[in-house]
């Protein structure tokens, strides 16, 4: 027995009544409670961590924890320790813990941010609130967990550069949306762009440590906007440019509902310092649509798929214009 099937069960101190629902993902499952859900990892190995060794899965499910509570400590409010003890689970604080899970707060997914632009787009004033929390909570993560991610660090632009080309591999699995001259169109203008532009070829001051903006990490909840599920499985996608983090949701709003709405964000982010360029925001968003088109067909939403490839080859065109001029 392990916690997942402890919880299934019931067989943890204090759960007695059954669970209202049960989510399971690759990863783990979700057992909804109320207003509280709670967050057990299975015990399986995964390509970023094997989660069947005690320590390891102790190391992660901290981490991801402490990520998800600096980004939504409103939605993240507790990792609870446990230990066997004959047929059941009891919680503890000490070292004889064996096991973990998360305590949630239930939300309204529906109020993500893809099914909002499924609807329509965003208010305005919630697209600057966005902004504005990305930007708060990424600066006191980065103070945080800066340290453990060096590497990165000092690599700063050659390492945002080999993310964002390392874009391509990974789109070619999508070739039912993206031919592979469609695909290396994008990446021959990403790299003129990338040689031409000085923000490429100087140090990036906004490097920081960021998270998994996905679209249905994105939440528009009436209490503000907020995160989920935000760590990054691996160490090196932790470290980019802070820009390309808001470059990644201006593609989700241009792809669905159009660059205007977009625009919105470029103009809030730039409040803050000095704007990077159109030629820079250019890159990043045909950077974010590669990640996008295969992702969508794998999870089976191929309209999206479609509508993220239209948008790169609409971006690949301004791109080439702007190189022209």
């Amino acid at each position: 027995m392990n916690i997942v099937t402890a919880l299934e069960t019931l067989a943890v101190e204090q759960l007695k009544e059954d669970h209202d629902e049960v989510i399971e993902t690759v990863l783990s499952k979700l057992f909804i409670r109320g207003d509280e859900v709670h967050k057990a990892y299975k015990h399986r190995t995964a390509d970023f961590a094997d989660l069947k060794d005690k320590e390891t899965r102790r190391e992660y499910i901290a981490e991801d924890f402490f990520w998800n509570n600096a980004m939504a400590p409103e939605i993240y409010r507790e990792l609870r320790s446990v230990r066997r003890e004959g047929d059941r689970f009891v919680h503890t604080t000490d070292d004889t813990s064996e096991d973990w899970y998360i305590v949630m707060k239930k939300i309204d997914r529906s109020r993500d941010l893809m099914r909002t632009l499924e609807r329509g787009a965003p208010k305005r004033e919630e697209l600057i609130e966005y902004v504005n929390t990305l930007q708060e909570r990424l600066r006191a993560l980065t103070v945080a967990r800066k340290d453990g991610l060096q590497e990165f660090f000092k690599k700063n632009t050659e390492h945002v550069l080999s993310e964002v080309m390392a874009t391509r591999d990974w789109a070619y699995t999508a070739d039912k949306f993206l031919s592979r001259e469609d695909i290396d169109r994008a990446v021959t203008l990403m790299s003129r762009a990338i040689e031409r532009e000085a923000y490429f070829n100087e140090e990036i001051h906004t490097i920081s440590v960021v998270i998994d903006t996905n679209g249905e990490n994105i939440l528009f909840l009436e209490e503000g906007v907020t995160f989920i599920d935000v760590m990054p499985p691996k160490d090196a996608w932790r470290v980019h440019d802070e820009y390309f983090i808001v470059c990644r949701t201006s593609t989700d709003i241009s792809a669905l509902q159009g660059k205007k709405h977009a625009d919105i964000l470029h103009e809030t982010f730039i409040t803050h310092g000095t704007p990077p360029g159109e030629i820079v925001r250019m890159v990043y968003e045909i950077a974010a649509g590669l990640i996008q088109v295969p992702y969508r067909q794998m999870i089976g939403r191929e309209d999206l798929a479609t509508k993220y490839a239209d948008f790169i080859r609409l971006r690949c065109d301004d791109l080439a214009d702007a190189l022209e001029k």
